[in-house]
């Protein structure tokens, strides 16, 4: 029996019209595959899901004890990623600059910067002590709330992400836009925690060529 939508076939014992139920079968089975492409809209795809195919953060998780990163989200017009990354691995950091723009689907590729040892411990120090990863993220929507709920609105903005990942855990927190709201509306414990660890990562890791 081959399902599909609620549409079923079913292949009876061989005789002579065995061709004719491979044919049936044949259709069934690339009608289900087609619409399996089609519905999988990979915006609808969490950051998570994307990023863990992404080879060159996929090589970074299986060559460090830690990998910590910010990246900024641009879909309105360009679409790009473009990220600021340190790794620990055996006591020692190393930083990256990677971009990707997928608009001209291009990448700079992992490009290593210098970084301190120092605030990347400081760093590692903070997110453990203030457990940051365990931030809440807006979830895309829900921005402010409040008086200030309907005033406070940006468009084509960006998103702002962090990624904590280990050998065992992803986690990906994201704000729209959190500068703007935090400003505009502030109040978010989360958001706020969530800046602090961003501006931290952004300070330590050294400008880019951002795409």
């Amino acid at each position: 029996m081959i399902l599909c939508n609620s549409t079923y076939f079913r292949i009876s014992n061989f005789n002579d019209s065995m061709k004719k139920y491979f044919v049936i079968f044949l259709i069934s089975f690339l009608s289900c595959h087609n619409t399996k492409s089609i519905s999988a809209d990979p915006m609808k795809e969490s950051h998570e899901e994307v990023q863990l195919q992404d080879s060159a953060l996929l090589n970074l998780r299986q060559k460090n004890d830690v990998v910590i990163a910010f990246a900024l989200i641009q879909t309105a017009w360009v679409k790009s990623v473009n990220y600021k990354i340190v790794t620990l691995n055996k006591n020692e950091w190393k930083g990256y600059n990677y971009s990707i723009n997928n608009t001209r689907h291009t990448t700079s590729g992992l490009t290593p910067v210098n970084v301190s040892n120092d605030s990347c411990n400081a760093l590692w120090k903070f997110i453990q002590e203030r457990d940051a990863v365990k931030i809440k993220d807006d979830n895309g929507e829900n921005f402010c709330s409040g008086d200030k709920k309907n005033s406070c609105n940006i468009n084509d903005g960006a998103s702002w992400q962090l990624l904590f990942i280990t050998k065992k855990d992803v986690v990906t927190p994201a704000f729209y836009e959190p500068e703007f709201y935090e400003n505009c509306c502030p109040g978010n414990k989360d958001r706020q925690l969530f800046l602090e660890v961003a501006n931290k990562i952004k300070n330590i890791v050294p400008a880019g060529n951002e795409m």
